[in-house]
Formats: C-alpha cells, sequence, structure tokens
C-alpha cells in the first residue's frame, strides 16, 4: 500500500535534528551564521537542478531553549505555503549523513575505514556551521535523523553522529589547515584547455599510500618528476579514471626500480611547482627495463 503523502508541516514524519551545545552563552549572529552555512550546504547538494528548476528548502519547525536544539525539515513552497513532500525521508537521511561525514571526515582522519575530504566549498561551510562551537570548554554537537511515530507519540533515531570538545577542535583546526593549501587547478578537458599540461615526462614515486588516488584535498601520494622539478611534490589524479591503480596495480613496490611515463598538469604558486595532476599513463617500466 502506498504510503500518503503529507500535506502539512503537522503531517511531517522525518527531520534532522541538531543539538549545539556551546557549553556556555552562544551569540546570536555567530548562530545565524552557523545556520546559513548549513543551509549553503544542503542547497550545493539539494538544490535546484537543470532537471528540476524547484527544489525542497529547509525550514525549522522547532527550536528549544537551553542547548541549541533545532527540528529542521525540508518542505515545498507551493502557493505560498510550506507542505512536506514525497521523497523527504530519503532527503533528510542523505542531509543527515553528508553533514556527520563531512565533520567526522576532519575529526577523525585515523578511523579504519576513513571517510572521503568533502569539497572546498562544503569543508568552509562545514568549519562555519562549527564555528560557535569551536574552542569552547565542553561543547558538543549531536546530529541525528528521527522520524516521528504517532503511534507511539515517540521520535525513533535511526542516524546519529556525536562530537565532543576535543572532536570539534580537531575538525577546525584540519579544515584550517586544509583551507590554507591552494586549490589545485581543474585538470583539462576539450572545453577548458590549460597551457600547464606536459606530456610523456618520468615520474617516480617517493611516497604512496594504499588508498585510491586523489583529485583534490590532502594526499599522501609524493613524486618526483626530474623535468620538471628535484623536489618531491604531492601528486593528485584526475578524476575517476582509475589512474592511480593503473600504475601500482600488480607492482611489488612502486617507489623502488618504476619509472612511470605519464601527462600531467603542474601546480604553480609564483612560478614554481607546487604539485602536479596525472592525467594519462603511457607506460609502466619496471626495473632496468
Amino acid at each position: 500500500m502506498v504510503a500518503p503523502v503529507p500535506s502539512s508541516i503537522e503531517d511531517s514524519e522525518d527531520r534532522m535534528i541538531i543539538r549545539l551545545d556551546p557549553g556556555g552563552p552562544i551569540d546570536l549572529e555567530g548562530l545565524g551564521a552557523s545556520f546559513a552555512a548549513l543551509a549553503r550546504f544542503y542547497a550545493r547538494h539539494h538544490g535546484p537542478t537543470k532537471e528540476a528548476d524547484t527544489a525542497p528548502r529547509l525550514f525549522i519547525s522547532r527550536l528549544e531553549s537551553g542547548s541549541v536544539v533545532a527540528e529542521i525539515v525540508p518542505y515545498v513552497v507551493l502557493l505560498g505555503q510550506a507542505v512536506p513532500y514525497v521523497q523527504q525521508a530519503l532527503v533528510v537521511a542523505d542531509f543527515t549523513k553528508r553533514v556527520g561525514r563531512a565533520i567526522q571526515a576532519f575529526a577523525s582522519p585515523a578511523v579504519t575505514d576513513p571517510t572521503p575530504l568533502p569539497s572546498r566549498e562544503d569543508a568552509k561551510d562545514i568549519r562555519e556551521f562549527v564555528r560557535p562551537l569551536t574552542g569552547r570548554k565542553e561543547s558538543s554537537l549531536q546530529i541525528s535523523r528521527a522520524r516521528y511515530e504517532r503511534q507511539t507519540e515517540r521520535e525513533r533515531v535511526s542516524i546519529e553522529y556525536q562530537f565532543d570538545e576535543t572532536e570539534l577542535n580537531r575538525a577546525a583546526l584540519a579544515i584550517d589547515a586544509e583551507l590554507a593549501v591552494p586549490a589545485l587547478p581543474v585538470p583539462a578537458t576539450e572545453e577548458q584547455p590549460s597551457a600547464r599540461l606536459i606530456r610523456e615526462v618520468m615520474l617516480f614515486f617517493q611516497q604512496a599510500s594504499r588508498g585510491a588516488g586523489k583529485s583534490s584535498g590532502r594526499t599522501a601520494d609524493k613524486a618526483i618528476i626530474p623535468a620538471i622539478s628535484e623536489k618531491s611534490l604531492p601528486v593528485y589524479f584526475a578524476k575517476d579514471a582509475g589512474l592511480k591503480e593503473q600504475m601500482v596495480q600488480g607492482q611489488l613496490n612502486p617507489l623502488t626500480d618504476t619509472t612511470f611515463i605519464v601527462d600531467v598538469e603542474i601546480q604553480m604558486v609564483d612560478g614554481d611547482p607546487k604539485g602536479y595532476i596525472v592525467t594519462h599513463v603511457h607506460k609502466v617500466i619496471e626495473g632496468d627495463d
């Protein structure tokens, strides 16, 4: 049986619950900037697209005193009235996970299965979102997805993230460090050619992680390209091309006696090379071949 589509705010069952505990008074202007950043984060992933000119907007359906507790629900505005919509549960769940995992990626970088770092735009908004809580003793943040069950008149939590003072401060410092690194240029495409592209040069790994190659953010992969610089510089890979796997798969040790012939884009800062983006792999040469 198809569940009825909610027709009013009172009918809304799925909601995102945010509990901010700053451990003391919180500045109203800072709180407003925090929620504005959250709204930008939401619009980036759930806002209007080419396929859909309209998209659900975020509304705070309830606020509690003490710790700042906000129940947030996406609504569609129809004829000037905000009403829930049929895919509300999916959007609430996805948005809750996106925000929680984005903070987790910076707060807990050493977890067994590390969460990929969000984009720079998302990182900036996450930093602004947690700003009222950072540097404050005994602060905490709880983000959860809950469903109101009318039969029991209780809320059942299905997704939850909790961050304490230490984790929030660690996330803030990690984001600040990440944003301090100059952004890498977008890999060249037919629509956007790049004069920085260098073809068929030798690359030697000096350091390589076990994970997949990154197209942005922090990377543990470093290499020397003698034709460009004798310094070991960070190495990135064109997005979704599987280039790192192509280079190291089957290699007993890609750090020794292995030469890679690649095309790269050079990241230049003040005229000096600061990093590479591998855009194509021509050949992998093992040993003295």
